[in-house]
């Protein structure tokens, strides 16, 4: 016997459960025949956590077919219940390596084992044991059969095979006259999501035991049948079918466009049968049943009752069915609008709040009604309802509705005063005339300037503006106000005039950060790259590193990869990452070269970046590989890795001779991704020489993975990268690299 199995068997012996359950984490150290051995002992003891952390231990340890066949033959104890209860957990645990022994097993149990046995094959998501399952609902023992039914429930999670095989078997089994082995049947159909013809549940649908569940089971079919069906059961007299219906026609309509041929069929049935608006009435009033309310309130949407409107609108103040509230007024249609404002006028602020915008956007509202509304609400005590009243005016108001609008953008509270500001500048560029009128009015005791940008603004993204408009910005750019200056530059930035730029470029002094990033953004919409060219020289702030370069792309794409190219290899990390991040941006958008409006001869692939300025963006970012800085590196290969032609593969390759284990690893899962022998035989190779177990791990799934339907499979880090927030990306820059689990080798990947 070794020293551990000596130190494991004597902790055991141990009255005290916590010591016996530290024994139980040593035995992954006990190598040779006596760790199965002590496993069992622990799975058998009578403390529950010290059975407990035997579950966890057994698929840590080696000797695995002699865990697995002692496993299995505890399933067959008769006397220690809670040992055959343990090793169910174990086996589970182990998962697809236990599938083969626990089938083979199974013909010699007897049915409490057989039973033990299913339940094992059931929480192992493998193809093999959807298979053994379909086969158990033939057994002789009706418990056999039941908790295989039950287990196929879960069949989804081996893939879509086992998926299919799990509801052929099901379907079989509906054939049998075991009533409870239906009711299993029916049950995992409907967690199966089975989506089958309605003719499949009609028969069980009039059995009084086997309704409820029939019913749930039809909940996946779009068939006009089975939506009929589970409107009319929203009206039966057992509660439980009823509620069961609402929940699966409430799912059923709110996946539906409104008009869609379902809907119209659902409210049919729903107005043929007597008791389904009590139903539905009764379930929408409240309670804990968030489901069936919800289900309830589309049912009330359906039928279209205007003494529902009163309910519906309640629930709009409900976080868990307010949505669902919305879409039943929706369904309701332009009938609800005079009900849902009486109500609504009287309604809790949040309410009436939410009833404001829902009616702005339903189709088919009578406008003037709706405006007439939205002008009431800008008198309310409540910012919530002013808010939402100037929101929705902004994009249903007319012309005098500007002047009302205007008045709110010195309102005390930000967020009204914001959403006055939207509003005013979407209902400045649809009444240019009304905006230039209130332009030149005069507002005692309100600065003139601070509407005066937001108005010109919305005049510039319509006409061009007049020289005096271009004077009256200029002078708001020596505005005390930063918010006013950042107004004065959006306007300048839709002139698209010499004098526009001009001024903007002046404000690329301004000592207020977020009003030099606005500059920035401005002189690349004007297509101004040379001034944004000097700032980046002397950048020394990867925020404002970023958004000019994001900005030169929109001026120049060219220039932004020149501009890009030395910054990429800057030592401050922050500022190569900002680099890195704007050419992988550059990238993803595909920049035409051809101005819109221009060219229309030029076809859509010729107007995107040619292949000499692809080729330069690769150059750039190959030299980003050979950044001192791990982060750099990283988010170098995830832009790399997006769209990679042959050279960039080609270098991909190199990196998987780097010397940091996560490069190595990044390297890998890009690489997997191309599935050309090529790229499958440098990952081969690698795997031969590769020591760190979690690249090997990375290596061994690229080359073995099937591709997904439509050719490409994520790599895990790429999607983290692209995921993660500049910001995020450059705080980590700098920090030092994990180091190796198992040493690794190569060089530093450069240029």
């Amino acid at each position: 016997m070794s020293d551990a199995a000596s130190a494991v068997r004597w902790l055991l012996d141990q009255t005290e459960p916590e010591a016996r359950r530290v024994a139980v984490q040593q035995i992954a150290k006990v190598h040779g025949s006596e760790g199965p051995e002590l496993l069992l002992r622990a799975l058998g003891d009578e403390d529950w956590r010290v059975r407990k952390e035997g579950t966890v231990v057994a698929p840590t340890l080696d000797r695995r077919e002699e865990v697995v066949a002692a496993l299995v033959a505890a399933l067959e104890e008769t006397y220690n219940i809670g040992l055959r209860n343990a090793a169910v957990e174990a086996l589970i645990a182990v998962g697809p390596d236990a599938v083969g022994a626990t089938i083979e097993t199974l013909p010699r149990l007897d049915s409490d084992a057989r039973k033990l046995a299913i339940e094992v094959l059931g929480g192992i998501p493998d193809t093999r044991a959807t298979t053994a399952l379909a086969r158990a609902l033939a057994d002789e023992d009706p418990n056999v059969r039941g908790t295989a039914a039950e287990s196929l429930g879960g069949a989804a999670r081996a893939g879509e095979e086992s998926r299919e095989v799990a509801i052929q078997a099901l379907i079989a089994a509906l054939a049998t006259t075991d009533v409870f082995l239906k009711i299993a049947a029916l049950e995992s159909l409907a967690r199966l999501e089975a989506g089958l013809p309605w003719a499949v549940f009609e028969p069980f649908a009039a059995d009084p035991l086997l309704r409820r569940y029939a019913i749930a089971a039809a909940a996946g079919s779009r068939e006009p049948e089975a939506v009929a069906a589970l409107a009319r059961a929203t009206g039966d007299p057992s509660p439980t079918i009823a509620r069961e219906a609402l929940v699966a026609l409430g799912d059923t309509a709110f996946e539906c466009e409104i008009g869609h041929p379902l809907l119209e069929c659902a409210r049919d049935a729903l107005l043929d049968t007597a008791s389904a608006r009590e139903n539905a009435r009764r379930a929408a009033a409240g309670g804990d049943d968030t489901r069936a309310r919800a289900g309830a309130l589309l049912a009330l949407g359906l039928l279209r009752s205007v003494d529902d409107v009163a309910s519906i609108v309640d629930a709009l103040g409900d976080d868990d069915v307010a949505e669902r509230a919305e879409l039943a007024l929706r369904l309701f249609g332009p009938a609800a609008v005079t009900p849902l404002l009486s109500v609504a006028r009287d309604s809790k602020a949040p309410v009436r709040a939410a009833a404001l915008s829902l009616v702005a956007s339903l189709e088919g509202a009578g406008v003037a009604e709706v405006r007439q509304a939205l002008r009431d609400a800008l008198k309310a005590d409540s910012v919530d309802v002013v808010a939402s009243g100037v929101e929705s005016l902004g994009q249903l108001g007319d012309a005098a509705d500007l002047r009302r609008v205007a008045s709110l953008v010195w309102h005390t509270d930000e967020r009204v005063a914001a959403t006055a500001t939207n509003a005013v500048a979407e209902l400045g560029a649809r009444h240019v005339t009304a905006a230039r009128a209130l332009l030149h009015e005069s507002r005692p005791g309100q600065d003139p300037v601070v509407l005066a940008c937001i108005l010109l603004g919305a005049i510039a993204s319509t006409q061009p503006l007049l020289d005096d408009d271009i004077r009256v910005l200029e002078r708001a750019l020596a505005h005390d106000d930063p918010q006013v200056r950042r107004a004065a530059i959006d306007a300048l930035a839709q002139a698209e005039s010499d004098a526009a730029a001009e001024a903007v470029t002046f404000a690329l002094s301004d000592e207020e950060h977020e009003v030099k990033l606005a500059a920035v953004r401005a002189l690349g919409r004007l297509g101004r790259p040379e001034p944004l060219v000097d700032l980046l020289a002397d950048a020394r702030d990867a925020d404002l590193a970023a958004t000019t370069l994001r900005a030169l792309a929109d001026a120049s794409p060219k220039i932004a990869l020149e501009a890009a190219r030395p910054l990429v290899t800057q030592p401050d990390a922050a500022i190569a990452c900002a680099a890195v991040a704007a050419i992988g941006q550059l990238q993803l958008d595909a920049v035409a070269l051809v101005p819109p409006g221009h060219g229309s001869s030029v076809s859509p692939a010729a107007s995107l970046l040619p292949s000499p300025l692809s080729s330069a963006r690769e150059d750039v970012l190959f030299s980003a590989l050979g950044h001192p800085d791990l982060a750099v590196v990283k988010l170098a290969l995830s832009v790399l890795g997006q769209k990679p032609g042959p050279r960039a593969l080609a270098r991909l390759g190199l990196c998987l001779d780097h010397a940091e284990w996560e490069v190595r690893r990044a390297a890998a899962e890009l690489l997997g991704q191309a599935k050309t022998p090529t790229e499958q035989g440098l990952l081969r190779a690698r795997f031969e020489r590769e020591r760190d177990p979690t690249v090997r791990e990375a290596i061994a799934a690229a080359v073995s993975v099937r591709p997904s339907a439509d050719g490409a499979r994520s790599s895990a880090f790429a999607e983290s990268m692209r995921a993660a927030p500049l910001g995020a990306i450059a705080g980590n820059a700098g920090s030092a690299s994990s180091p190796s689990k198992a040493g690794g080798g190569g060089g530093k990947v450069g240029e």
